[in-house]
Parts: structure tokens; sequence; C-alpha cells
């Protein structure tokens, strides 16, 4: 039986690239942790950095990434690689960004808080807040690659 990695919102972690860099990251919110487990096998975090060093940064921002339709911050993914150990856990700090602690974001038109169902939204709403778009391993990879 295999050991899982206890993850909580605030915890930085390392992804190793196909490039051999690596991400430092902090996962900002656990789908798990939602009542009724609506996304219990997706999360969303930022990242701190890319390159050689596995340190987390003495200031924490983060960085931008650009898709289609502009620039976002947030990665969703599923959690297989983080809770497995395969992104390794290596710290615990405080979410910097005040939009990320109370993370809102809309899938298919729902708008949710922390995971938490809120309201439908109209349609020209969604472009007012974050979509939930959730990226495959090989996604999450080729965005880190743009730095």
């Amino acid at each position: 039986m295999s050991l899982k990695q206890v993850v909580n919102s605030g915890d930085y972690f390392i992804i190793p690239m196909s490039d051999g860099r690596q991400a430092i990251c902090q996962a900002v919110w656990i789908g798990k942790n939602s009542s009724g487990q609506t996304f219990k096998r997706v999360f969303a975090f930022c990242v701190l950095s890319v390159g050689n060093g596995k340190n987390i940064p003495e200031e924490v921002s983060y960085l931008s990434f650009q898709e289609y339709d502009g620039p976002f911050k947030v990665i969703f993914t599923a959690v297989d690689k983080l809770f497995s150990g395969e992104w390794p856990v290596i710290g615990s700090g405080p979410i910097v960004d005040q939009k990320m602690v109370n993370l809102e974001f809309h899938m298919a038109g729902d708008l949710y808080v922390c995971g938490e169902f809120v309201k439908v939204l109209p349609g020209e709403k969604y472009k007012d807040y974050l979509e939930m778009a959730v990226a495959g391993y090989v996604l999450v990879d080729r965005y880190l690659k743009q730095h």
C-alpha cells in the first residue's frame, strides 16, 4: 500500500519539467477540501519560479502564463502527481494574493468560491471570473516552459 502525501493550500511543491528544470509552485486550492468534494480530483496552483533551483524564493510572487485568450496565473490540474509525492512538497507559507485565498472561478457557467457553489452566472459575466480549465500534465509542462 502506497502512502499519500498530505497537501494543503499554501504548501510549496516542485514540479520536475521534461527539460530538466523544475518549477517551484504553491497550492492555492485543494478540491477535496470543498464540501461535497465535487472537485476532489483537481487542485489549483500558482508558479513562483522556473529554473534549476529547488529553494522557495524569498519574495513570493506568481508568474503569468499566456494562453489564446490572454494571461493567467492559476493552473488547475489533477491531484495524482501531487498526492503521490511525484511533485514533492518542500514547505508551506501564506498565500500572498488575496484573490487566491478566496479563489473564485466558474465552470460551465456555475460560479464557485473555494469550490463552493455560489450561483449560476449569465453568459456575459463569464469573462469576469477565472475559468476552471483543467490542464493535463503535458499542458502543465508546456505552460511552465513559457519561462
